[in-house]
């Protein structure tokens, strides 16, 4: 980042806001302590002057990574434009925190969901652990959660037994698509949480579905049995639905 924008970010560190963010960030992270909403009003700001000029400096610090992938969440240019920027960009994720922060965000990857859907192919299947989790992230954001007009989908506000065994209304479609995608192992800490992650929110837009997924899928035991766990933690599920899903876990020694 430039001088100014860096300047910026000492300006605004708080020593106990690092030192507990550090606590939740595994990694040797050069961290300065500057909190997310403060990071996300300045990638605003920084998207609407020379974006261009300010992405040919070097990051020193976590939240110069962190601002980079948040600018491209507000740059007004359409999603070709911003696509190599992203590609550009993952290579430098290495922590779940700047994945999450920045991609959950990034809803101009809703503008071509097709488009969206074939350029995470290589990181969906790619062996480096955070690349993966770019991959699913954007998927459960910005193709899960996401209608055909590009707005999120809500959850349901409570699931019944009823309703794990009633089809769902316009499941969508890329519902299947992203089963399929998540129908294997994932045993690198990060991504299997990810798929968990996602696995829960498909659940609680679409609970048949998603069960029947999980009834036969190839998943690793502990990635199945953490998207049941998060399953459970979830408000929306009913008593009765959650004694379900327990019963449902692996045994231990059915644990990859």
């Amino acid at each position: 980042m430039r001088e100014d924008t860096r300047t910026f970010l000492f300006e605004h560190a708080e020593e106990q806001y690092r030192n507990f963010s550090k606590s939740l960030t595994p990694g040797d992270i050069n961290m300065l302590g500057v909190r997310l909403p403060l990071l996300r009003k300045k990638a605003k700001d920084l998207s609407k002057g020379s974006w261009r000029e300010e992405w040919e400096t070097e990051d020193l610090y976590f939240e110069e990574v962190m601002l980079r992938g948040m600018m491209l969440s507000y740059v007004k240019e359409p999603l070709d434009v911003i696509l190599p920027y992203i590609e550009d960009f993952i290579p430098r994720v290495d922590n779940w925190s700047v994945c999450d922060s920045v991609f959950s965000k990034m809803d101009i990857l809703r503008t071509d969901r097709e488009k969206t859907w074939d350029f995470i192919q290589k990181y969906l299947y790619s062996d480096r652990e955070f690349d993966t989790r770019v991959g699913i992230i954007i998927m459960m954001q910005h193709l899960l959660k996401c209608d055909e007009n590009g707005k999120t989908k809500k959850r349901l506000r409570t699931i019944s037994m009823e309703d794990c065994s009633r089809p769902s209304q316009a499941p969508g479609e890329y519902l299947y698509r992203i089963f399929g995608a998540l129908n294997r192992e994932f045993l690198p800490y990060y991504t299997s949480t990810a798929v968990a992650w996602t696995l829960a929110e498909a659940f609680c837009c679409y609970p048949k579905e998603t069960l029947d997924f999980l009834s036969g899928c190839e998943l690793d035991g502990k990635t199945y049995n953490r998207a049941l766990q998060k399953m459970v933690e979830s408000l929306i599920p009913q008593k009765d639905v959650k004694d379900y899903l327990r019963g449902l876990k692996r045994k231990p020694a059915n644990r990859q």
